[in-house]
């Protein structure tokens, strides 16, 4: 995909770069200047990578066309918004009037995104001079100005193993880790509700895995659990960690809780400028539940959001698809924005 995209920047006239982040896993960034003095600076920002393919009813990377569907993986999250964004880059190089608008538009497919965000983490910290993100998302072409965030918890306990027939010989790690996950069903997830964000709503969480034992007649010396939490500003990673470690603590102190990885939460002014722009070429504005790489830019202080054709209830689905009007007039809508500026 990388060598894909550059090839085919290269071939609208962009000047590429390609920054290495994990060996074969690079992001690659593109650039067209204008003539005279840049006013204003724009990035459209994909990510290349998809989810698993486990579980998939459909050939997850021999794209199909079916009853005006264009069907395999990644074909809505988020290669659908990408290709939408190409095509309208290429359609508004052709008109010479770029050149003259003091637009420097920018892109950068961006690695990682479904495994930590470190394709934009490391774009970030290199530093970008922007003043306005858009990432490539399949948002039925609103405006996602806020989402919440998310903090993976692992939780771990850990015991002595013995044969069941004389359990008193051994330390069963089963035991407090239930305790830990009563005290998140019963002290942590009603209280969120004190927390509430004006756009977002309350934060969330969920008891996603649980391992534990090796056998039905061994007592188990381990146990371990993930916990999904959905972080808004008024209740972030710091606060969430350590309110769940405050509750767990109350009810056992055998539990360890570490982070597993976090993305921030997305929280831009509305009323933005460029927000109300990018708006006026789709349909309008909206929040979301989930989480992109749009906050990690706005963590930098630019105004950054999520956008683009196809709806986010058919990513990461078993026959994942993207309706072809639905991505032609993603097309439509970016290319309405870069005329626009």
């Amino acid at each position: 995909m990388a060598d894909y995209l550059t090839s085919h920047l290269k071939g609208l006239g962009a000047e590429v770069e390609v920054q290495q982040i994990y060996p074969l896993r690079p992001n690659v960034i593109a650039h067209w200047k204008p003539m005279g003095k840049v006013k204003s600076r724009v990035w459209f920002a994909p990510h290349t990578d998809t989810v698993s393919v486990l579980g998939m009813s459909i050939s997850p990377f021999d794209p199909v066309i079916r009853n005006n569907r264009l069907y395999g993986r990644g074909s809505s999250d988020t290669k659908g918004p990408m290709a939408a964004m190409l095509h309208a880059l290429k359609e508004w190089l052709k008109s010479p009037d770029w050149q003259k608008s003091g637009v420097q538009v920018s892109f950068v497919g961006l690695m990682g995104e479904e495994a930590g965000n470190e394709g934009a983490i490391a774009l970030a910290r290199k530093g970008i001079e922007a003043d306005f993100v858009v990432a490539g998302e399949p948002t039925g072409l609103k405006v996602i100005y806020a989402h919440k965030g998310a903090c993976w918890l692992e939780m771990e306990s850990h015991g002595r193993s013995c044969h069941s027939s004389i359990p008193q010989k051994g330390v069963n790690a089963i035991y407090p880790m239930a305790k830990a996950i009563t005290a998140i069903e019963e002290e942590v997830i009603p209280k969120l509700k004190k927390w509430p964000h004006k756009s977002l709503g309350t934060a969330t969480m969920n008891v996603g895995t649980i391992q534990g034992g090796s056998k039905v007649n061994i007592v188990p010396d381990r146990c371990r659990v993930e916990v999904d939490i959905r972080t808004v500003p008024t209740f972030d990673e710091r606060k969430a960690v350590e309110f769940v470690r405050r509750k767990v603590a109350k009810t056992t102190k055998d539990v360890k809780i570490k982070v597993q990885r976090s993305s921030p939460p997305l929280d831009n002014d509305p009323n933005n400028l460029w927000i109300k722009k990018l708006a006026n070429a789709g349909r309008g504005k909206d929040v979301a539940p989930w989480f992109c790489d749009a906050a990690i830019f706005a963590q930098s202080g630019i105004p950054s959001v999520a956008f683009g054709p196809g709806s986010v209830a058919q990513a990461h689905t078993k026959d994942e698809f993207i309706d072809l009007h639905d991505l032609e007039q993603g097309a439509a809508a970016y290319l309405k924005f870069l005329r626009d500026l």
